[in-house]
């Protein structure tokens, strides 16, 4: 561990708003005090602006009045709108239920909070808060988490990762840097880089919280888990809208390769009477999606001709397509780009490729002709095609070594660059298709959420990938991440990605194998159905019409069902809090909802608890009230646990009593 240089001493300035803060090494640090949301503490070092930015901020343009700063009895006090504040010397912060260890030494706590001094990983140091954790509290945010929502007793690298089909382990694609607890506090780190959490880990009762930089701007939020939750979006945004018809049927394999075989799809799902609304493309360039892993091309029109959206169009079905923000090294565009200085480079200038794929170079959206360059690219690609969505992969594996158009450093973009990204392409969306445009991606980082949607990535077609993927979605939504999704039945299997590898040889249709278990299929289809948006996806077939009875009658059946949940979902989406809102932000404060962590509601008045096993069986807790079923499954009244058992054509999903009518789920 590096050397930690703690807080020693604070009090106030003359002017009566900033903070000056004694380290145990006499350096003094000047904080700027604001409350820029009611209940919200910003402290920050005078004199500095915050995260580096570009183009699209982490945080709303918000005023930020100065708190009150005046002098305590061995220390200051900062008040304000919802805040009321004491620092005492080295002791640190006390606000509400947010308080670091009064003694470091007496507790034993093994962290200081102050500043760590520079190592080789970290030449600007890091910054670092210890935070008390109450006996009995949990923790949540983070953004994604595959292992569970409650992150008490667990380390957290919050940086940006391509799982590469591993998705399951402790790392993630989209990674947030807002932590809180159902004691009553949050903790947002103003930050585009890497955050260390060390969340009781080490000391069952300390939270250790380390941010790089050289200098600190950290956001207290105080509340219950709603009000934190809406806190921390007034700060850095609530999800932007999607047309009602997003909130339908995606259909998806990896991948349709050619025109005919698009619109055969449509016609025998439309013949099953399964509705879909969208429909989604991987292989449409001239270059192979899995070989590639880059946009460098343009589309193969020997398989889709120009004008080939159109017979989708006359079906009433929208088209999606695959984009990413990468470049084929040694390509005729990457040679150009690179000649106008639009690719990421190092310190020299040269361009430096992802991380984890040396022959995928970055475009520079921090460079504001590269941006207008892409931006004109997929404007002419939606003119083109005639696509109304787009899956906007990849963005996570900035190089550490990359030195932006902006002088952002790939170690400061880690995390940020999936959100200026997506920003870009949302805004490109709505200026070719104003309202009638969705994306959906898969990096990001705090603020993303404005740009809905985000889907969890590559997980397994097991049941392990099944409930992975449930724990990642309702992590997120408790990030404010409230537009999320998955791929219904899994992406992969490793026999399909194999047969996946070679069908890329000569992109013949037809030849996707049927490969996921048909009741794992079945029950992750049903949930997909009850979730925030429903997206079919794999590298085998994922069309229930692929699947035997009983299976394929209960998934279509559930699609029927989703067609009519649109206006409902696209009404309880325009919240200020996530759409899939899981037990502890549902029912705060109810310990009997808080253990009930794999289940959730679906706006306010819908209750999910996927199937997680084989059988049928589903143990959940019942919230107060009674409950209507939508799929079969026996009514329930609550509150209490309760354990039903669901044949294939039932699933575990109610209504609240009264209210089925109201949102279109009645009958």
């Amino acid at each position: 561990m590096a050397e930690t240089d703690p807080y020693a001493a604070a009090e106030p300035t003359p002017d009566g708003r900033h903070l000056r803060v004694t380290l145990g090494s006499g350096r003094t640090l000047t904080l700027a005090c604001t409350v820029p949301v009611e209940g919200v503490l910003r402290l920050r070092e005078a004199g500095r602006s915050g995260a580096p930015e570009y183009g699209t901020p982490l945080l709303r343009d918000l005023p930020d009045p100065p708190a009150r700063v005046t002098g305590e009895p061995g220390g200051a006090r900062i008040t304000g709108p919802g805040v009321d504040a004491v620092w005492r010397g080295g002791q640190g912060l006390a606000f509400g239920a947010y308080r670091r260890f009064a003694d470091p030494e007496a507790d034993t706590v093994p962290f200081l909070a102050g500043r760590e001094e520079p190592t080789r990983e970290h030449p600007a140091g890091r910054w670092v808060e210890t935070v008390h954790l109450a006996p009995d509290a949990a923790v949540y945010g983070g953004g994604e988490s595959y292992q569970g929502i409650d992150l008490r007793g667990r380390h957290r690298r919050l940086r940006n990762t391509e799982e590469n089909r591993a998705a399951g382990r402790d790392t993630a694609y989209l990674n947030v840097p807002f932590l809180w607890s159902d004691a009553g506090w949050g903790l947002y780190a103003h930050t585009g880089g890497t955050v260390e959490a060390d969340l009781g880990a080490t000391h069952s009762e300390a939270a250790a919280v380390r941010i790089a930089g050289e200098s600190p701007d950290l956001f207290l939020i105080s509340g219950d888990a709603p009000t934190i939750l809406r806190r921390y979006q007034a700060l850095t945004g609530r999800s932007r809208t999607l047309p009602e018809w997003a909130f339908g049927v995606w259909m998806s394999r990896s991948s349709y390769f050619t025109a005919g075989e698009v619109v055969d799809t449509v016609d025998e799902l439309r013949a099953a009477d399964c509705p879909v609304d969208v429909i989604h493309v991987d292989e449409w360039l001239e270059e192979a999606v899995l070989y590639d892993a880059a946009w460098s091309s343009g589309p193969d029109r020997a398989r889709f001709p120009a004008g080939w959206t159109s017979a989708l169009r006359e079906r009433g079905v929208r088209a999606s397509l695959w984009i990413n923000p990468y470049i084929r090294r040694g390509s005729p565009l990457a040679a150009r780009l690179e000649d106008l200085g639009y690719l990421v480079g190092d310190a020299a200038g040269r361009p430096v490729p992802v991380e984890n794929n040396p022959d995928c170079l970055v475009v520079d959206f921090t460079h504001a002709e590269a941006r207008a360059w892409w931006s004109a690219r997929l404007s002419h690609t939606i003119e083109e095609e005639g696509n109304a969505a787009v899956l906007a992969d990849f963005g996570e594996e900035v190089p550490v070594t990359a030195v932006f158009a902006d002088g952002t450093t790939g170690e400061e973009r880690r995390n940020s660059y999936g959100l200026i990204y997506q920003d870009a392409v949302r805004e490109t969306g709505l200026a070719a298709r104003a309202g009638d445009f969705a994306a959906i991606a898969r990096s990001g980082t705090a603020g993303s959420q404005r740009d809905p949607a985000h889907w969890a990535g590559d997980l397994p077609s097991t049941w392990s990938g099944l409930v992975s993927t449930l724990r990642a979605l309702l992590s997120l939504s408790l990030s404010g991440v409230s537009l999320v999704t998955h791929d219904a039945g899994g992406y992969w299997t490793p026999a399909s990605y194999r047969a996946a590898q070679e069908q890329r040889a000569t992109m013949t249709p037809g030849a996707a194998p049927v490969d996921v278990d048909p009741e794992l299929y079945g029950r992750w289809a049903q949930w997909a159905v009850f979730s925030p948006l429903t997206r079919f996806h794999g590298v085998g077939r994922r069309e229930p019409t692929a699947y035997p009875e009983p299976v394929r009658s209960a998934v279509i059946a559930a699609c029927r069902l989703r067609r009519r949940m649109r206006p409902y979902l696209a009404r309880s989406a325009d919240s200020d809090l996530p759409l899939m809102r899981p037990m502890p932000l549902a029912f705060p404060g109810d310990r009997a909802a808080r253990d009930a962590g794999l289940q959730y509601l679906l706006g306010p008045d819908v209750l999910v608890a996927p199937v997680l096993e084989p059988g049928g069986r589903r143990a959940l807790w019942a919230p107060p009230g009674e409950w209507e079923p939508l799929l079969g499954a026996p009514p329930l009244t609550g509150p209490g646990w309760r354990e039903v058992r669901c044949a294939p054509d039932q699933f575990p999903a109610w209504v609240r009593a009264g209210s089925g009518g109201a949102v279109g789920l009645g009958g």
